[in-house]
């Protein structure tokens, strides 16, 4: 089972990052348009994890028809969250839907990393050596996965930033790089840049329950909210409409009092 998710990691990590800078067209349903300000980025994998032995992609958050089935067991990527009636739901670009976040599981990747081992980084002070050799670099899914992704040849070793840095036991530094050909947040073994055998000193453990640590706009309730005050303001125009169109009529409308009352009627 372990082996089949570091492969389909693989495959995630190297074809979805162009899914994740292309969010801006990908999403671009009624749902999104209108409430994508209140999406929060997740940029994520997850293993579907439903009580039914499956999870629903549903249209949009909260709707009560399915769009698809998907069996537990697969790993898809979530691109955004958001809060809709208390429940968090996430966003596939795969599948383009949503789906249940209590049914989902959050798989190890750099972000569960730097927070285990946020401590232990450090600024880079060196000058990029091994790899100024090399020209080229493997990239890791974190320091000691045991899982190489690809090969990155022809680095532009110039205009390479490292923005974390990090020794493991054995005295081997891991450089974090923000953006590099198309991978976000990659780790590269500074050391060793091209050593494909460096052994699983932190292998990736169970996928485990995903848990917000961002604030969220409950979506439904902002919006039930702005129509109640849609309903308010709509009333208040109506009825100041009325209350100024009796105004006018009391202020321009007068009987000519100098008439009698049978010149009036005529």
């Amino acid at each position: 089972m372990k082996r089949v998710i570091a492969l389909s990691i693989f495959f995630f990590f190297t074809f979805t990052p162009f899914l994740v800078y292309a969010d801006s067209i990908l999403i671009n349903d009624d749902f999104s348009l209108r409430h994508e300000e209140r999406f929060n980025y997740l940029g994520r994998n997850f293993v579907t994890n439903g009580e039914d032995g499956n999870v629903v992609v549903h249209d949009e958050p909260g709707a009560s028809g399915n769009k698809m089935i998907l069996p537990n067991g697969n790993i898809i990527n979530l691109m955004h969250s958001c809060l809709y009636d208390g429940v968090f739901w996430g966003f596939t670009p795969e599948y383009y839907g949503w789906v249940k976040m209590d049914e989902m599981l959050v798989l190890y990747d750099y972000i569960e990393f730097e927070r285990n081992h946020y401590y232990d980084f450090y600024p880079y002070e060196g000058d990029y050596a091994k790899i100024k050799e090399t020209r080229s670099a493997i990239i890791w899914q974190w320091p000691g996965s045991g899982i190489p992704l690809w090969t990155v040849e022809d680095l532009d070793t110039d205009n390479l930033r490292v923005i974390n840095a990090y020794m493991d036991d054995d005295g081997r530094e891991w450089g974090l790089v923000m953006y590099l050909y198309g991978g976000k947040y990659s780790w590269l073994c500074l050391s060793d840049p091209l050593n494909r055998d460096i052994p699983a000193f932190n292998p990736m453990p169970e996928a485990r329950t995903w848990k917000s640590e961002t604030k969220h706009i409950d979506v439904y309730r902002y919006q039930q909210k702005n129509e109640l005050l849609l309903i308010i303001m709509i009333t208040l125009l109506v009825v100041t409409l009325c209350v100024s169109t009796a105004v006018l009529i009391r202020i321009f409308w007068k009987p000519d009092m100098n008439k009698t009352e049978g010149e009036r009627h005529d």
